[in-house]
């Protein structure tokens, strides 16, 4: 592997992510192609994972390449989530009463990941590490778990029929992404602890 690539692969694998993301959030406006749309999280999912591994294993961490992975997770979870639960509902009796749970929780989320990505921008002036804590790895891994579970539930709704499979896996699938939420939830504030942590450190 020659320099320059041991030094790149990293924020190419993000950048792909980021295009990927931006196509999944046009995908999802524009309403169509549940598979294509399912795959594309899962493809997301794992370049997300390898970006963070091989910057770490290479030593290829840097500013710009913490700076543009947090902006692909903000661009892929930020949109997608609004979009789903502006549009994206499947056809069962046990959305009706925890509708504006999901929403409630979705809404929470996208407030924290505002304010993660302002503390970002402000920590990557000042010359703050704004890297991604464990905290914050976490938090990526169960809100991708959710969109995923999201278009599996919508995928499911649409293309199987209900003699084979009822609405339990349906609703099963969607009790499953609120409790990821949830999760996701706390671990965002576990991570902007850590972040104030490192502000603290970095002050003195």
């Amino acid at each position: 592997m020659t320099a320059l690539l041991k030094k790149n692969l990293a924020n190419i694998f993000t950048i792909t992510r980021l295009i990927l993301a931006v196509w999944l959030v046009f995908l999802a406006f524009n309403g169509s192609q549940l598979i294509l749309m399912f795959l594309i999280v899962i493809v997301c999912g794992v370049l997300d994972a390898l970006d963070g591994w091989t910057a770490r294993r290479l030593n290829a961490v840097t500013r710009f390449g913490a700076f543009i992975d947090r902006l692909a997770d903000k661009i892929f979870i930020c949109p997608l989530l609004i979009i789903l639960a502006w549009r994206y509902w499947p056809n069962i009796a046990i959305v009706s009463p925890l509708k504006l749970l999901t929403e409630g929780l979705v809404a929470l989320i996208i407030l924290l990941e505002i304010f993660l990505m302002i503390s970002g921008v402000i920590g990557a002036i000042k010359g703050l590490d704004i890297s991604s804590n464990k905290w914050g790895r976490a938090k990526m891994v169960f809100q991708s778990a959710a969109v995923l579970g999201w278009f599996l539930m919508l995928i499911l709704d649409q293309y199987f029929p209900r003699r084979i499979f009822g609405e339990t896996l349906i609703s099963s699938a969607y009790i499953l992404l609120n409790l990821f939420l949830l999760v996701a939830i706390g671990l965002a504030v576990k991570s902007l602890e850590g972040y104030w942590q490192r502000w603290q450190n970095f002050s003195r």
